[in-house]
């Protein structure tokens, strides 16, 4: 009963108190909205210095926009997320101090603790410094397509301590940032699509080529295929040469996103086609080996019946 005297303060300064802490609360949240507004000031300057970056590259320079304004979103919410717990902690703190209590030993105890903290939660530790090497060095941001692990998806969610990841089958993975060892970026830049079209062996190889530049040719010269990409259509020749089949390359480039795998698909459409028509085979249809699993499953039976 004595130890709750002391905490809770006399009736006749309750009234006082009630109103420097409400005070504290407004100045606290006013402090907070005008961080948040140097915070805006802080993304508008992300995304200026990244358009001028990319200025260099008219044909990066949309691409690298959208960039800056993602990078932009990441860093913004991170440190809106600091504000609010140091402002937040500080009224608290304030509020503590106000009712009388003594918060020397309570900070005193926060940094024992936070010392304890640090020898027993490395990996906690190794995940923020990680974090905030990501921000700093740029390797990712919000919408980025990465791949981690030999997975790839989109970065949904971009802290310092984890990265939140949606693949291909809309599944949500949370990944420590700590834990990323070596990670692909497919959204900067500029990437590049290998078309391999197999021919069989026996066919003419040099009409197959020809055939191959002419639509390669057809889509170049078609305004809404050629403004997708950076580059025109190339055939780099024969890429791999096998008992059965013979296997064309040919490479499509442009800026990150749909356009590539779109194009890649219209030209294989036209490739098959165009083949087809002249009369040239592609390559034989591979055996999966499934009468072999099937007489391994036969025989591990019998084995078990004797």
């Amino acid at each position: 009963m004595i130890l709750v005297q002391k905490l809770i303060p006399e009736t006749e300064r309750l009234m006082e108190i009630g109103l420097r802490i409400g005070l504290a609360i407004v100045i606290g949240f006013l402090f907070q909205r005008l961080l948040f507004v140097l915070v805006g000031r802080v993304e508008k300057w992300v995304v200026l210095m990244g358009r001028r970056r990319a200025s260099a590259d008219p044909a990066t320079h949309a691409a690298a926009g959208e960039h800056a304004r993602q990078r932009a979103k990441t860093v913004g919410g991170i440190f809106r997320s600091l504000v609010t717990v140091v402002v937040g902690g500080a009224v608290v703190i304030y509020a503590l101090e106000v009712m009388g209590w003594d918060v020397r030993p309570l900070l005193g105890g926060a940094a024992v603790l936070g010392v304890a903290l640090g020898f027993g939660a490395q990996t906690l530790v190794r995940d923020v410094i990680a974090g905030i090497f990501i921000l700093a060095e740029d390797q990712f941001g919000v919408g980025d397509l990465i791949e981690v692990n030999g997975v790839g998806a989109t970065v949904e969610g971009l802290t310092v301590r984890s990265t939140t990841l949606r693949d291909f089958h809309g599944y949500l993975h949370f990944v420590p940032n700590g834990e990323m060892k070596v990670v692909v970026n497919r959204s900067r830049g500029w990437t590049r699509l290998a078309v391999d079209m197999p021919v069989a062996a026996h066919e003419n190889i040099d009409a197959a080529l020809d055939i191959c530049r002419r639509v390669a040719a057809g889509i170049n010269a078609e305004p809404t295929w050629r403004a997708r990409l950076l580059d025109d259509v190339q055939v780099w020749g024969v890429e791999v040469l096998g008992g059965q089949e013979v296997v064309i390359r040919l490479v499509v480039r442009a800026l990150p996103g749909p356009d590539v795998p779109e194009t890649a698909r219209e030209l294989r459409r036209r490739l098959h086609a165009a083949l087809a028509e002249a009369g040239i085979r592609m390559g034989t249809v591979r055996d999966m080996g499934v009468a072999g699993a099937a007489a391994r499953h036969d025989a591990i039976r019998g084995a078990k019946a004797l």
